[in-house]
């Protein structure tokens, strides 16, 4: 009968005004029934068929009230009010003393008197008392014998003073009750308010913690380049705090300029400027104030009426860094709590990539070192006369251009390097009498010279750098076939930058000059080492290298520094 929509609060009036509605509706629909049959008899024995009438258009107007849902519940209360407060006053002309039309009355007030407010109670005191005065003339000059209500006699002067009474006191009543209900209502409501607000700070608190923590893990993923870092901390705090700009300047050392490291909009990152001085953890400043300063930054300098501009330092070991906001409105304590939150995992960024860049230069001096190291062990094989001069360098060369050609990884490319400049560090342990012998070596010499890989992995083992190097210079003789030393590795079972090395170390042989021949012209090695195909060499690989074999006369494969 009600619609959800329009359903009221047990602690509010239109509680009340939907259950007093909901069940008089009920009364009338139901034992209503039973008053309208008996009604309209009655009236018909008395030959009133216009009252009969008019208490079955009642009747049907109370049950469209009841169910139009259409007709909104405030405007079918006063309708159903007034109704039934008609009703009464037919019911008491009609019927007279032998009726209920004063207990309808009764009811009709208050149910009228109910659906009012400060308002409008006067002017349905004033309508009743109207009402109760044209009844009065009436009752006085009326002669048709149906008018039943002329039968109370001098008591009639008595109904009217008790009905403008009681609607009087049942006005008072009401009104009392209403500001009850109001002051109670309204109490409820700014306490509701308060829930209300402290709700939403709670949630803004929580949000704003959120996009803390989701920064944060961005800030601090090392995986991403420093400046999508730096873009995503500058997105957060705009998102947050609806920011109109943004800038973070960076001061290095001692200089006086700022240097813009990220910003928004990108216009901003475009020159050097000094930094205002901050006395406090930040600077805040309308535009008036704003204006006041002679040396402003860019961000200042788009600083528009009635937006505030803040500011704040933080620091790193190595810098001293700054963050400028244009904001719309004055921020909360929630506001700047995030402010300082998001300054602190700026700090942290910026010092940890400060300390990764740190650690880089110090790898690539340490890199350097290595290498230079590799050189120096190179060129100590080259003085024993253990390797032809530029040996090893020609070798790394190869090694490089073969490991492009097949796209080996770059790690793994340092590993060859490194490995192909220490082929032959075993042959340190070798003796002299069996490197330098101008004869064939007999069996037992040979059996030591094919010792020099395990030699070698032995020395090279225990350094951290040069492990990842081994697989070179410890399998770098063994075969395709599976005919090579020291452990008899057959075809994929070599590993890779060993076949590599393999198939450099022989090229590189051949197109040198030997104590005991010439080098081989470039159609001679590429038959030779076709026909090794399958038995020295990976055949992949081999295929690889003779197809480009042309290409491998270029400067750098006989470079003795090969690139770094």
């Amino acid at each position: 009968m009600i619609k959800k929509e329009e359903q009221g609060r047990t602690d509010s009036l239109i509680y009340w005004q939907q259950y007093i509605f909901v069940s008089l509706m009920s009364t009338i629909v139901t034992l209503g029934l039973g008053v309208l049959i008996t009604g309209i008899n009655q009236f018909i024995k008395e030959d009133m068929l216009f009252a009969g009438l008019g208490l079955l258009g009642f009747y049907i107007f109370f049950l469209i009230m009841s169910f139009a849902r259409f007709i909104q519940f405030k405007l079918r209360n006063k309708l159903i009010a007034w109704g039934f407060y008609s009703l009464s006053i037919i019911l008491l002309i009609f019927t007279g003393p032998s009726g209920a039309g004063l207990l309808y009355l009764c009811t009709a007030f208050v149910l009228l008197l109910l659906h009012t407010d400060k308002d409008n109670s006067r002017q349905i005191i004033i309508i009743n008392a109207l009402v109760f005065l044209l009844l009065s003339l009436l009752f006085v000059l009326g002669k048709n014998p149906s008018l039943r209500f002329r039968e109370y006699e001098q008591y009639w002067w008595l109904i009217v003073i008790n009905s403008i009474t009681v609607s009087i006191f049942i006005v008072q009543m009401i009104n009392l009750i209403m500001k009850g209900l109001n002051r109670r209502y309204k109490k409820a409501e700014r306490s509701n308010a308060r829930l209300i607000r402290t709700q939403k700070e709670n949630m803004k608190q929580i949000h704003m913690l959120d996009s803390l923590r989701q920064s944060g893990m961005v800030v601090m993923d090392s995986r991403l380049a420093f400046e999508e870092r730096l873009q995503s901390a500058l997105q957060s705090i705009r998102d947050e705090l609806h920011c109109s700009a943004l800038n973070i300047s960076m001061v290095q050392g001692e200089s006086e300029n700022a240097i813009c490291i990220a910003s928004f909009p990108e216009y901003l990152n475009c020159e050097r400027t000094r930094i205002p001085e901050i006395d406090g953890p930040y600077l805040l400043h309308d535009f008036e104030h704003i204006s006041e300063i002679p040396v402003k930054t860019e961000i200042m300098k788009g600083i528009r009426p009635g937006e505030l501009y803040f500011s704040s330092h933080f620091y790193t070991p190595d810098a001293t860094g700054y963050l400028e906001l244009l904001l719309n409105g004055n921020p909360d304590e929630s506001e700047l709590n995030f402010l300082q939150m998001s300054l602190f995992e700026l700090s942290a960024a910026i010092t940890n990539d400060q300390l990764i860049q740190d650690i880089k230069r110090s790898r690539d001096i340490l890199e350097g070192s290595y290498d230079e190291i590799l050189h120096a062990w190179a060129r100590i094989l080259e003085l024993r006369d253990i390797e032809t001069r530029g040996h090893s360098g020609r070798v790394v060369s190869i090694c490089l251009n073969i490991a492009e050609k097949v796209n080996l990884p770059l790690e793994d490319q340092i590993q060859l390097k490194r490995g192909a400049f220490l082929h032959d560090i075993g042959k340190l342990g070798i003796p002299d009498s069996i490197l330098k012998k101008e004869g064939p070596l007999t069996e037992n010499e040979w059996t030591l010279m094919r010792r020099h890989p395990e030699i070698g992995r032995d020395s090279v083992k225990n350094i951290p750098f040069l492990r990842p190097a081994i697989p070179v210079i410890y399998y770098h003789h063994e075969r395709w076939d599976g005919q090579g030393y020291p452990e008899g590795l057959k075809g994929d079972g070599i590993p890779y930058t060993a076949r590599i090395f393999m198939i450099a170390d022989i090229y590189d042989a051949l197109i040198s000059d030997r104590p005991y021949r010439k080098a081989m012209s470039q159609s001679d090695i590429t038959d030779y080492m076709c026909s090794e195909r399958g038995t020295f060499f990976d055949p992949e690989l081999i295929d690889i290298f003779l197809n480009d074999v042309n290409n491998l006369t270029s400067p750098r494969i006989f470079d003795d520094n090969p690139i770094q």
